[in-house]
């Protein structure tokens, strides 16, 4: 027995994963890349007999190189990246009150 929800169409599940897929942005797929990239470096030690040392060995570079192109080489920008930055200038000292009315200056 199913239910159906009411006042709201049913939904084709292959237009839902094509939404999906169009919503999925460079950063998405690589960080994809990495788990897939090991969990392929693990079958392929099983199938072809590779040593699973030389195996890892070469997965954890390719992941080394993913990340590294996603965080220094082509970093996100956009949405407030660079706006968040830390000023010095812009910060205040405060003066903070004891409790015997004695006022501290924090340096």
């Amino acid at each position: 027995m199913y239910e159906k929800t009411i006042g709201r169409p049913e939904r084709d599940p292959f237009d839902a994963l094509v939404d999906v897929l169009t919503a999925v942005n460079r950063y998405d797929l690589l960080l994809a890349i990495v788990p897939v990239v090991f969990a392929v470096a693990l079958v392929g030690a099983g199938v072809f007999g590779v040593s699973l040392e030389a195996a890892m060995v070469v997965a954890a570079i390719v992941g080394v190189v993913v990340i590294v192109d996603a965080c220094y080489l082509n970093p996100p920008t956009g949405q407030g990246s660079t706006e968040r930055s830390y000023r010095p200038s812009t910060v205040r000292r405060t003066e903070r009150v004891s409790d015997t009315g004695d006022d501290d200056r924090r340096q």
